[in-house]
């Protein structure tokens, strides 16, 4: 039996009719939003040569402001036929916090929610609070910190030391997804996780409008929602978790990005998760890092466009801790790259507006490794025990695609075509499992969407 039905027409005339004001000022702001997309051969969210899949979005948003406060906040429920959900973890534009499936099918649910709470007095500082994520770098498949994952609790400050320095601070409740058998007794039946958080703080500089550093460091401390230590923003958090006993994750992290024109901007980073300076150029080190350089650009050749190119590189010894609480990762997702560690992608795309017509063309070439508990034993043994790296089961993805995307009716209701040549080798392959063989297949997929999006205004 399949869940999901052709899109009623009463559906897309409700998105398409509601649009009222009770009063001349606007308060309070709700936006349902619809989308679905038909995959004729299941894309990258099914490693099958054939298989249409479906996906459908329902969700409900808000926001309101009242003078130095902002509020906002989604609701999202999501449907799916014929969606691999090992699948879904490699995948960029895909993220759940809770999956379940239906009674009588293999079809699939998820449901997320997101909130911020934000007050800022002045223009140089401002808090904020609720259930989000905290973005950090300046690529599309941002290496330090990204929106991949799903939203968890936070709070945060973002204070403007000055014209040129700024300074940002969070400290957030991950979902570690390891049971903690000690609750068992009490939870007869539920699965109840083992604590994990995360601290962060950004200093960044910016030198004549044109070249901007940054500096961050993370720490990732598991067995606890919060810690004292890590709720003193100013102090370097590499020096309080010795202090504490070199129990918890730190990573220290850099970004350059260079603005040469108004229209260009070439970026760098890099992560660092672990350094022994001593051993920086030795065959035995401990150089666990990842890195990253791109380049944006509008207005390419002609006007109304937008070209990105960009590669990502992670070492296999990245996010993953011998003390699997202090991982860097949130329901199985890891907090920056959205490969992983032991994975490396190169992308170029173009975007080009003509009209109410919006055209974009993308190339990506991704390929990840394994990343087995023996790997995980050997990167903390001394001395050092080198894995060469993708020495084992490796999978890899070409895709090439383009898409034609036009809004009408006031830009209420969008349509979308695209076209997708896929060439994967080793689909359905789990990092995690080096003895799970995938297949190789390549296909091509034709992806039909339609997106409803109207606001409802209260005074």
């Amino acid at each position: 039996m399949e869940i999901i039905k052709p899109i009623p027409t009463i559906i897309i005339g409700l998105f398409l009719s509601i649009e009222f004001s009770f009063s001349s000022e606007t308060a309070l702001i709700f936006t349902p939003f619809f989308s679905s997309t038909y995959y004729s051969s299941g894309s990258v969210f099914q490693p099958e040569k054939d298989g249409k899949t479906t996906i459908t979005y329902f969700q409900l948003g808000a926001k309101k402001n009242t003078g130095a406060w902002s509020i906002s906040g989604r609701f999202q429920f999501i449907t799916a036929t014929n969606l691999d959900s090992n699948s879904a973890f490699f995948n960029p534009d895909f993220n759940f916090e809770h999956r379940r499936g239906y009674y009588g099918s293999d079809n699939t649910w998820f449901e997320s929610s997101s909130l911020i709470i934000n007050y800022r007095n002045s223009e140089k500082f401002s808090v904020f609070f609720g259930k989000d994520r905290v973005q950090w770098g300046a690529g599309r498949s941002n290496l330090i910190l990204s929106n991949h994952c799903p939203t968890y609790p936070l709070a945060s400050f973002d204070w403007k030391i000055s014209e040129k320095l700024n300074l940002q601070y969070f400290i957030a409740s991950l979902a570690s997804q390891i049971s903690d058998s000690s609750q068992n007794e009490l939870y007869p039946g539920r699965d109840i996780y083992v604590d994990r958080s995360i601290a962060g703080h950004r200093l960044k500089y910016s030198l004549l409008d044109k070249l901007i550093l940054s500096a961050i460091e993370t720490v990732v401390f598991g067995n606890r929602k919060f810690d004292e230590h890590y709720l003193l923003p100013f102090i370097p958090f590499w020096s309080m978790q010795h202090y504490t006993g070199d129990v918890d994750n730190v990573q220290m992290c850099g970004e350059i990005s260079w603005i040469p024109k108004d229209e260009l901007k070439i970026y760098t980073s890099i992560f660092i998760d672990e350094w022994r300076p001593e051993s920086t150029f030795d065959e035995q080190n401990r150089n666990w890092i990842g890195y990253q350089i791109g380049l944006k650009k509008n207005n390419f050749l002609q006007y109304n466009n937008k070209l990105l190119i960009e590669y990502t590189w992670t070492d296999h010894r990245i996010y993953r801790h011998k003390f699997s609480e202090n991982s860097s990762y949130t329901y199985n997702f890891p907090l920056g790259f959205w490969a992983g560690p032991h994975a490396e992608e190169f992308i170029i795309i173009f975007n080009q507006k003509l009209g109410d017509w919006n055209f974009q063309s993308n190339i990506s070439q991704v390929k990840r490794g394994e990343l087995t508990e023996e790997m995980l034993d050997r990167q903390y043994s001394d001395p050092v025990i080198v894995y060469e790296r993708y020495n084992g089961n490796l999978e890899t993805r070409m895709i090439i695609s383009a898409k034609a995307k036009k809004g009408i009716l006031k830009n209420k209701l969008f349509l979308e075509l695209e076209g997708q040549w896929i060439d994967w080798k080793n689909a359905g392959f789990d990092p995690y499992d080096s003895g799970r063989m995938g297949k190789d297949i390549s296909k091509f997929s034709i992806n039909l969407g339609l997106t409803a999006s109207t606001q409802i205004l209260f005074n």
